[in-house]
C-alpha cells in the first residue's frame, strides 16, 4: 500500500505514493523545498493518526519552528517526535588524550551525560535512535550532517545503509532522507569532496530531485522522480511552488479536462501508443508525425492504415518518397488488403507527387505529370469517388515539394480542411523537420490536433514523444521496440497504464 506524501499530484506521479517501509532520497540545492516536502510528508502521517519522527542534523527545534512558521505544520503534535544528532568536538570515555568528534543533540545535550559523550560513530547513533522505535514515518534532514561519520565514501554508504535498515526493518517506517545535490568538481582543502546525495542514492529505494532554473527571466522550482524501484512512476518534470500546506506540484493535468476532450478516437493498432495518446488519433482530427530521418515512421503508418480499413474507411495516400512502389504495394497486400482491388473499388487513392508510379491504374494520380491533375482537382475527384466512406488520409509533406512551393502547400492544406475533410475523416501528415523550412514545419505543427515525434539516439534506441494533444501523456517520452509478431511494434506504456513488471505493451506495427 503506497504511503501518501501530502501532495495529491506527487502521489499521482508515484502511482499512489511512496513505497511503504522503504527509504526515499530527496535531493536538491538550497531553497528548493527539500525540508518542506519532508515535513509535509510527516504532516500527512500526523493527519492520518500515525507516529512520526523528525531527525535533524542541521537545525534545532527552535530553528525548525522558525523555518516552518509560514506553513500549516504542527510541530507540537502529540504524535510527532523531533530530535537531532550532531557532531561536535569533545571528550569521550573511550577517547585518548585530546578532543575528538562526539555525538550530541543540537541543543547541546550529551548522550552519556556528565562530562563525556559518545563518539560520533554509527553504533552510538544507532543506539540513540533505537529509543524512538517504532514509528510509521521518519525524516532524516539531512544526511549531509552525518558525513563526518565515515572516513571515505564506502564507509559513509555502509553507515547509511545500516540506518536505512534500522528505520525500515526495525522501526517499520517509511522514511525520507534529504541531501544537498551533488556539485561536480567541488573541492575542500584541495581535496575533491563527495556529496552525501552521491553516497546515499544507491542505497535508497527511490530518488526525488528538486532544483531551480530560469524560465523566461523568472526562477521556477521543479521536481522529477529520478528512480523509484518497482513503481510505475511518471518520468516527466513537474513544477513546484510553495503554499500554506507545503509544496504544490503542478500541473495535475497536462491536457484539457474531460469536457474539452473529444470522446471518439481511432486506434493506432499499437496499445502502448494508444495509451500514450489518450486513446489514439482523435477522430475527425489531424495527426502530425515528425521523424528525424533515421527512426522509421512507416510502422506507425502501416498500423494506422490497417486500423482505418478495418473501420470501413477509404485511404488516401501521398506515399513517402523513400517507399518505392514495389515496397508499398507489398506492404498493402500483406497487411491491409489487395491493392489492385482496393484501387478498383475506390477504397484506395494514391497521389503520386514524386512521379514514380505508373499512371495505368484507376485512382493513381500524378499532379506533376498532367496539368489537369492539379492537387485541388485530384482531391475533388477522390472526394467524389469515395462516396459515403469516411476517409483516412496519410500525406507525406516532402513528397509534395516537387510540385508545390511553400505557399501552395499552405493553400492546399487550408483547402483540404475546408472542402475535402468531413466530420468523420481523419488525417495524418508526416515529415522530417530537417527537410523543411522552419516556417513551413511550424505551419503544420500549429495546424495539427496531435503531434508525435520519433527519433533514433546515437546508441540505436528509438523513442517517441507526444508533444501536442487534447488528451494523453503530454511530454512523455517512451521507448519503441520492434517484435516478430503483428503488429510488429511495441511502445513502452506510459506511467500508470501498464504492469510495473512489463511496461512494454504487447503489440505494434512494421513496414
Amino acid at each position: 500500500m503506497p504511503v501518501a506524501t501530502g501532495s495529491e499530484t506527487l502521489d499521482s506521479i508515484l502511482d499512489g505514493g511512496l513505497p511503504a517501509e522503504r527509504t526515499v532520497l530527496v535531493t536538491g540545492g538550497p531553497g528548493t523545498g527539500k525540508s518542506t516536502l519532508a515535513m509535509q510528508f510527516l504532516q500527512a502521517g500526523l493527519d492520518a493518526g500515525e507516529d512520526c519522527l523528525f531527525i535533524s542534523t542541521e537545525q534545532t527545534f527552535a530553528e525548525l519552528t522558525d523555518a516552518f512558521a509560514d506553513f500549516a505544520f504542527d510541530l507540537d503534535h502529540e504524535n510527532l517526535t523531533v530530535t537531532s544528532v550532531h557532531a561536535t568536538p569533545g571528550e569521550t570515555v573511550e577517547g585518548d588524550e585530546g578532543r575528538e568528534l562526539t555525538l550530541e543533540t543540537l541543543e547541546g545535550g550529551q548522550m552519556l551525560g556528565g562530562d563525556y559523550s559518545a563518539p560520533f560513530e554509527s553504533k552510538y547513533i544507532t543506539r540513540y535512535l533505537e529509543r524512538f522505535a517504532p514509528a510509521d514515518r521518519v525524516v532524516l534532514d539531512s544526511v549531509s550532517g552525518l558525513s563526518a561519520i565515515g572516513e571515505d565514501q564506502d564507509v559513509f554508504r555502509r553507515t547509511l545503509l545500516d540506518f536505512i535498515r534500522l528505520l525500515n526493518d526495525e522501526f517499520g517506517a517509511t522514511a525520507i532522507f534529504t541531501a544537498e545535490e551533488s556539485q561536480p568538481g567541488l573541492m575542500q582543502d584541495d581535496v575533491k569532496t563527495v556529496a552525501a546525495s552521491d553516497a546515499v542514492q544507491f542505497n535508497t529505494h527511490g530518488v526525488l530531485r528538486l532544483w531551480r532554473e530560469n524560465v523566461g527571466g523568472d526562477y521556477h522550482r521543479f521536481v522529477e522522480v529520478v528512480k523509484m524501484r518497482g513503481v510505475d512512476h511518471d518520468t516527466r518534470v513537474h513544477e513546484v511552488s510553495f503554499t500554506h500546506e507545503g509544496i504544490r506540484v503542478s500541473p495535475r493535468l497536462r491536457t484539457h479536462p474531460g469536457e474539452f476532450v473529444p470522446s471518439d478516437h481511432m486506434s493506432t493498432g499499437i496499445p502502448g501508443l494508444d495509451h500514450l495518446m489518450g486513446g489514439g488519433i482523435v477522430t475527425g482530427g489531424t495527426l502530425l508525425l515528425e521523424h528525424d530521418g533515421r527512426a522509421s515512421p512507416h510502422s506507425i503508418l502501416t498500423n494506422l492504415m490497417t486500423q482505418a480499413v478495418e473501420e470501413g474507411m477509404a485511404l488516401t495516400i501521398v506515399p513517402p518518397v523513400e517507399l518505392p512502389p514495389k515496397r508499398l504495394r507489398s506492404i498493402i497486400d500483406e497487411r491491409i488488403g489487395d491493392m489492385e482491388t482496393m484501387l478498383a473499388d475506390d477504397r484506395l487513392f494514391l497521389v503520386d507527387f514524386a512521379n514514380i508510379w505508373e499512371n495505368t491504374k484507376r485512382n493513381v494520380f500524378k499532379p506533376q505529370e498532367h496539368d489537369t491533375d492539379n492537387p485541388a482537382s485530384v482531391f475533388r475527384t477522390i472526394d467524389d469517388r469515395r462516396g459515403d466512406q469516411p476517409m483516412f488520409s496519410a500525406l507525406n509533406v516532402e513528397a509534395q515539394l516537387p510540385v508545390l512551393d511553400e505557399d501552395e502547400l499552405k493553400q492546399i492544406r487550408f483547402w483540404e480542411e475546408e472542402n475535402l475533410f468531413r466530420e468523420d475523416d481523419t488525417s495524418m501528415y508526416l515529415f522530417n523537420p530537417a527537410t523543411l523550412d522552419d516556417g513551413l514545419a511550424a505551419f503544420y505543427e500549429n495546424g495539427a490536433w496531435q503531434t508525435l515525434k520519433t527519433w533514433l539516439t546515437d546508441n540505436g534506441l528509438q523513442y517517441i514523444e507526444l508533444q501536442k494533444s487534447p488528451s494523453g501523456y503530454m511530454g512523455s517520452t517512451r521507448l519503441v521496440e520492434y517484435v516478430e509478431d503483428e503488429p510488429y511494434m511495441r511502445v513502452q506504456q506510459p506511467p500508470g497504464a501498464g504492469s510495473t513488471v512489463a511496461t512494454m505493451d504487447g503489440d505494434g506495427g512494421d513496414l
